[in-house]
């Protein structure tokens, strides 16, 4: 029983009698590798491979997206103005309540007065820079981890103004 299961110890003699395999002694199947026969005179001989005359023999290809005399499609679609006033577009500088509880805790911001940009700015909270378009806070609906003050804010938003009515915060 042992010998047919593979086992046993004439299964362990012909495994001794056979070569062992490695990379020293691995080769392809034949006849699954042709041989490329090389001639001098045919491989990139006379013409290199490039053809006869022309723009592909001599490499002076067109720039991609010429279209070969006709008029190309980036000329054909008549201008819109996607981005059109991007430059005159009012900024606003992202704040979350995270942040302002932390500017409070901090002693930055004084809750007992209105929050509005001049505290904002003068505690350092904020960095409003008129040249490149800043024109004041966009309150952002982050929950801040834990509320200790009441503050009187400046909203617009009213989701955000809800949210803040549901946290105890007195809105002007």
């Amino acid at each position: 029983m042992a010998g047919a299961a593979g086992g046993g110890p004439a299964s362990l003699d012909l495994l001794g009698a056979l070569p062992r395999v490695s990379l020293a002694n691995l080769k392809p199947n034949p006849g699954s590798r042709k041989l490329e026969r090389r001639p001098r005179d045919r491989r990139r001989g006379r013409k290199c491979g490039r053809g006869h005359k022309g723009e592909r023999q001599r490499g002076t290809r067109p720039r991609l997206g010429f279209e070969g005399g006709q008029t190309p499609f980036y000329l054909r679609i008549p201008k819109y103005g996607f981005n059109e006033g991007h430059s005159f577009r009012r900024q606003y500088q992202p704040l979350s309540l995270r942040r302002l509880q932390y500017l409070i805790d901090l002693g930055r911001v004084d809750p007992t007065q209105p929050i509005d940009l001049t505290q904002l700015v003068n505690g350092r909270g904020v960095v409003i820079q008129p040249l490149k378009r800043d024109y004041g806070v966009q309150l952002v609906e982050e929950l801040p981890l834990h509320v200790h003050t009441l503050c009187l804010l400046f909203v617009l938003s009213q989701s955000l103004a809800s949210l803040l009515l549901h946290l105890g915060t007195r809105l002007s």
